[in-house]
């Protein structure tokens, strides 16, 4: 079956929603990297393959990742990637500078990444007034590509076709932080959320 192009309206209305839950977890970044400064880009809305979403990220350059399932009235997931490099980065930032173990980095930045994603989904609830639950972070470090198709794997329905609403984010630090925030819908998914905006 064949994906339907999105009407400018609707297009509008989903890089809306994209603006306003990427806006709120931003805003929650920025407090957990102690108020630092976290510029977004504009949002896209890509209509995509799970092959081709990994493009998204830059193909196959190392990343890290964590990313959780959403439940309720959407089906899909959220995404917090970053460059290696980023990753890094944050997690010196996250644990204020303090030598750890790589088991706490990775729960400093499990924990950072559930923290945005439930910002983002409450947002997005009070949009749409539906109650929207992340599930425990997954964090892995591997290829863009092989994290993009992990996590678009855990969407449930049909994913041979998604919605991706994508926004970048830099954060003011040294070094600084950039990455991205990914909410990759299944296509019902998306569909039934342009209903319930009335688009």
């Amino acid at each position: 079956m064949s994906f339907p192009v999105p009407s400018d309206a609707q297009l509008d209305a989903l890089r809306e929603v994209a603006n306003i839950g990427c806006g709120h977890a931003a805003n929650a970044l920025s407090r957990l990297m102690g108020g630092r400064q976290v510029d977004l880009s504009v949002p896209r809305v890509v209509l995509t393959g799970p092959s081709d979403a990994a493009g998204l990220l830059g193909g196959d350059s190392p990343a890290v990742a964590a990313w959780l399932s959403i439940t309720g009235g959407l089906r899909g997931v959220l995404m917090l990637a970053m460059p290696l490099a980023d990753g890094t980065a944050l997690e010196t930032l996250l644990l204020g500078g303090q030598e750890t173990g790589q088991a706490e980095r990775d729960s400093a930045v499990s924990e950072a990444a559930n923290i945005v994603a439930s910002a983002c989904l409450s947002a997005i609830g009070k949009l749409t007034s539906w109650r929207l639950m992340p599930s425990v972070p997954t964090l892995r470090r591997d290829t863009a590509r092989a994290l993009v198709d992990a996590a678009v794997s855990q969407v449930e329905g049909d994913a041979s076709r998604v919605v991706v609403l994508e926004a970048r984010f830099m954060a003011a630090a040294n070094p600084p932080v950039s990455g991205q925030l990914l909410l990759v819908l299944e296509r019902e998914s998306s569909r039934a959320l342009l209903a319930r905006l009335g688009v």
